[in-house]
């Protein structure tokens, strides 16, 4: 059989596993991948459903934010989903044991999920700055029927790029043993990391930073709020910030280094070996942002908390009933065309 695969495949390394030519040592990483992906998935799989199951209540008041904000929370739903069989996959030195479709569908899942996460965000970010900068303009949007067909084409957009990329590059393979990975990576997936890397952070981090810029100038001159009431739009638009750029920075600061190292260095091997374990772990914390988007996006709301406290006490069935009804009262005075309108409807 092995005659028949491309010659990359044929190549092993000393430690006998199927496309590692370089002999990079897996057990750098067996032990603090798995387990910081069991603390994320212990602590991050009930926070998202509590969540998603907020947020699903909160989007039947017509209100269009919780529509970006579930969509954000879906994405890393899906990708602590697939942590244990990562977890499996770290375990036992990047043996994957599950097969190639599993191997493809798994590796697909999780990095759509990131790309989702990342727009999602640039759409809150977009979202945030017209209801405070361009409230009238922002009014010919407010159509849950537009929020959720911008999600789903979110998603359409995101997946198939992938889909198509991993089919070409990672093609299904008897006895392939690595899951979406190769040592030293070839020349194809060398360039399309970066265009990838370029797309999902260079670009919708100066997106989001622009609009963060403008946001708070546009805030600056709403006569209508009180500074207390400015100062926590401002935290909000600050952790917006923070997040993007300390759990997805590193991942992907360290992925241009590597691919432009790969790129420019002849001994591809040597490169792989010294960027091998930051770059694992710049992966690994990808996964942060799936702790702490439902905090800063769920928990930091007021009437999210309410909500919350209704859902752990079955007792509370009233105080749903009130909550609606305040939720309400603050969609209606939303739709008239004034800034303090429209942020009273994000924080109350």
């Amino acid at each position: 059989m092995e005659d028949k695969m491309e010659p990359f495949f044929n190549q092993t390394a000393g430690n006998g596993v199927v496309g590692n030519t370089c002999g990079i040592d897996f057990t750098q990483d067996a032990v603090f991948l798995p387990v910081l992906y069991g603390v994320f998935f212990i602590i991050g799989i009930p926070l998202n459903l509590m969540a998603l199951y907020g947020l699903y209540k909160l989007i039947r008041t017509e209100n269009i934010l919780p529509v970006f904000v579930f969509n954000l929370l879906l994405s890393d739903f899906l990708q602590l989903s697939t942590l244990p069989l990562w977890m499996d996959y770290y375990r036992k030195d990047h043996y994957w044991s599950h097969g190639p479709r599993a191997c493809q569908f798994m590796g697909l899942v999780f990095y759509v999920s990131i790309y989702v996460s990342i727009f999602s965000m640039c759409i809150i970010a977009l979202e945030r700055h017209l209801a405070i900068a361009q409230p009238l303009r922002f009014q010919a949007l407010r159509s849950l029927k537009f929020a959720v067909s911008l999600a789903v084409a979110v998603w359409v957009v995101v997946t198939l790029p992938p889909s198509i990329a991993f089919e070409t590059l990672f093609p299904a393979k008897q006895n392939f043993t690595l899951c979406i990975e190769k040592y030293p990576s070839e020349e194809t997936f060398i360039t399309y990391r970066l265009i990838t890397l370029i797309l999902s952070f260079a670009l919708p981090f100066t997106f989001i930073f622009i609009l963060h810029t403008m946001t708070l100038k546009s805030l600056a001159g709403v006569g209508s709020l009180m500074m207390e009431e400015k100062k926590r739009i401002k935290r909000f638009l600050n952790l917006l910030i923070v997040i993007f750029v300390s759990v997805l920075g590193p991942y992907h600061l360290i992925g241009c280094i590597k691919y432009i190292g790969l790129a420019l260095q002849p001994e591809k091997c040597k490169w792989e070996k010294s960027v091998f374990v930051s770059y694992q772990l710049g992966r690994g914390l990808l996964s942060l942002n799936s702790l702490l988007d439902p905090v800063m996006y769920i928990f930091l709301r007021n009437d999210f908390r309410e909500a919350a406290r209704h859902y752990l006490d079955c007792s509370g069935g009233s105080r749903w009933q009130s909550v609606r009804k305040s939720r309400s009262r603050a969609i209606s005075r939303s739709e008239r065309p004034t800034n303090s309108s429209q942020e009273s409807e994000l924080y109350h």
